[in-house]
């Protein structure tokens, strides 16, 4: 599959506001009805699709919007999926070519509906202005996934089993490319059975083009003075109905397991986490003092792309679940400092491709009163405006998991794994469907068969007395620095490929104190003087340095090879596997996928 290049230029929506009516300049047209947005949103698509009635019988109801404009058809849906009460999943994903920013949606919303239960919580999630595939976790068990882009092309790129189509772009007339014959025709490999649509336009084209994609089609009687409209049923057979699995056994209680755990948990599952240590996130994450950022970059390959889905993710996640877990979870500022001038070249030339705006990346230079407040060397960069740490992840995350009522299974190691699932353990004989591998080691001695090409990597931490004045940013480059709220300081970097061993050394000690020269410290110490403790573990990273993440063989997955961006990688990738044994839809695009099939290097 050929894929799409990212990120690709986006034109935000330009609209204007007139008697608590939303109009479109683009397209010179209304975003909803006169008549009462939600009331039409109500009618037209929920009533319609029979979303309550669904909510009740299933476990998963997944919808496709195309056309989410001011997100009145989720706030309708999320409704009535809350006035149902049941344990279903919402999993709503929506294509958005012209999309608003958090103000504009903000400003068309209160001028819409007014004050919204839903509508902060829509609003305060909202992604940056940036082309892909954005998954936001609303609450636990309502899932938006937002693909800001042109639909005929970025559907090519979806995967999921879609049960509910929202046809709810501007006039036919005047977004002739929301209703083109070619993106229905890709309902048919999206629609599971018994899928259904609704539309306001009752248009023979649109008529036409629906029944072609393999839906029954009816015209019903149009909301207010509208007419006619059209629903529809999805009439031909699925070539593949995707199974919704009830439990799951992790194999691995690092990042990646616990992430995967904690989510599988919300969604209902059963799920069992196993770990050959005394306690959760040992081993190589028990990294006293993560950083989730991105990297500041030209590499918009699919390990750019990935990187930086998977950051916007992670900073939900923890977000999210810092609200009910001591993580020690922190939001603060960094500067990723430029190494030479062609780098700092590098760095601008990456800010203008994402074009996320000066509030959230602006460039320094020497000059800068943020390195001068700091006392640093000479040296340009960037400051990023979003960043977070973690310094209580190995506390937070057994309480995590012991609050959501995990199934956890500690010091033992699993043995054996056949094909059907069926393995053995120091306590535990059975069938487990289906079971995840997320730890390197495990999965490199239980699936020899498979080349998985992961190379170990060692790295040292080093805690330091603080600086002077206090380090106000965490400072990334060759490694980084990070304060805790003691003052003191994180220093970290080395990177020895190949190395398993966890022995402390003294030599890079020496190295992380001298990452400090970066800033004026309080007193003229020694390193052996300043190091107040110290840290090793080994992270597993792949020869492509891209995870691996999906099916191994029947009923066994990998969750593993994140190198060290394991804490910014792994809740997206623990996302993906839920998704696929929940039958929900793909965060991510599928060619993005396939390339971090654990297959691949076989």
């Amino acid at each position: 599959m050929k894929r799409i290049p990212w990120p690709a230029p986006i034109t935000p929506a330009v609209y204007k506001i007139q008697e608590d009516t939303v109009h479109s300049t683009t397209f010179d047209d209304l975003y909803f009805s006169k008549s009462g947005g939600l009331a039409e949103k109500r009618y037209v698509f929920i009533q319609a699709n029979h979303l309550e009635e669904r909510f009740r019988r299933s476990k998963k109801v997944t919808v496709l919007e195309f056309g989410f404009g001011l997100g009145l058809n989720l706030l309708s849906t999320m409704e009535s999926h809350s006035s149902v009460g049941s344990d279903c999943v919402l999993d709503y994903v929506a294509f958005e070519k012209h999309p608003l920013t958090k103000d504009q949606m903000r400003e068309c919303l209160t001028a819409a509906v007014g004050i919204h239960v839903h509508a902060d919580s829509i609003i305060n999630n909202l992604p940056p202005v940036l082309s892909g595939f954005h998954r936001i976790i609303l609450s636990p068990k309502v899932i938006l996934t937002l693909i800001y882009g042109d639909a005929a092309s970025s559907i090519k790129e979806l995967d999921a089993s879609v049960d509910v189509f929202y046809l709810d772009g501007f006039s036919p007339k005047k977004n002739e490319d929301l209703w083109a014959p070619q993106l229905f025709a890709s309902f048919r490999r999206l629609a599971a059975a018994g899928a259904t649509f609704s539309t306001y336009s009752s248009a023979g084209a649109v008529r036409q083009g629906m029944s072609y994609a393999g839906f029954d089609v009816q015209v019903k009687k149009g909301f207010a003075q509208k007419k006619d409209m059209l629903v529809g049923i999805f009439s031909e057979e699925v070539q593949t109905q995707r199974k919704c699995v009830e439990e799951v056994t992790i194999v691995g209680g690092g990042i990646g397991g616990c992430s995967l755990a904690l989510r599988a948990s919300e969604l209902g599952m059963n799920t069992r986490l196993i770990d050959s240590g005394q306690a959760v996130m040992g081993q190589g994450s028990s990294n006293p003092l993560p950083l989730i950022r991105p990297t500041i970059s030209l590499d918009f390959g699919p390990r750019g792309q990935f990187s930086w889905y998977a950051y916007f993710y992670a900073m939900r996640f923890y977000r999210m679940i810092s609200e009910s877990q001591p993580l020690g979870w922190q939001e603060i500022e960094a500067i990723q400092l430029a190494q030479t001038d062609r780098e700092f070249s590098k760095m601008k030339d990456a800010m203008k491709v994402l074009n996320l705006g000066r509030d959230f990346l602006s460039c320094f230079t020497p000059e800068s009163s943020i390195l001068k407040n700091l006392g640093m060397q000479t040296s340009s960069g960037v400051l990023i405006s979003e960043v977070g740490q973690l310094d209580k992840c190995q506390a937070g995350f057994s309480e995590a998991i012991s609050n959501y009522s995990i199934e956890l299974v500690t010091d033992t190691s699993v043995r054996n794994l056949s094909d059907d699932g069926l393995f053995e353990e120091n306590h535990i004989k059975g069938s487990i469907n289906p079971v995840v591998l997320a730890s390197p080691q495990t999965i490199q001695r239980l699936v020899p068969e498979v080349r998985f090409r992961l190379q170990p990597i060692r790295g040292q931490s080093t805690r330091v007395k603080g600086t002077n004045p206090p380090l106000k940013y965490a400072l990334c480059g060759d490694g980084y620095l990070a304060e805790m709220d003691d003052g003191s300081v994180w220093s970290s970097g080395t990177f020895d490929v190949g190395d398993e061993s966890i022995n402390l050394r003294s030599k890079d000690d020496s190295l992380n104190v001298g990452r400090m020269s970066h800033v004026r410290v309080e007193n003229e110490l020694g390193a052996g003087d300043r190091v107040l403790e110290s840290w090793a573990g080994v992270r597993y990273a792949t020869l492509d340095r891209m995870p691996h993440l999906g099916l191994l063989g029947q009923n066994v997955y990998a969750l593993t090879g994140f190198g060290s961006r394991g804490f910014t990688w792994a809740p997206l990738g623990a996302e993906i596997i839920v998704s696929e044994l929940l039958g929900l839809s793909c965060p991510i695009e599928r060619s993005l996928k396939k390339r971090m099939n654990p297959l691949r290097f076989n």
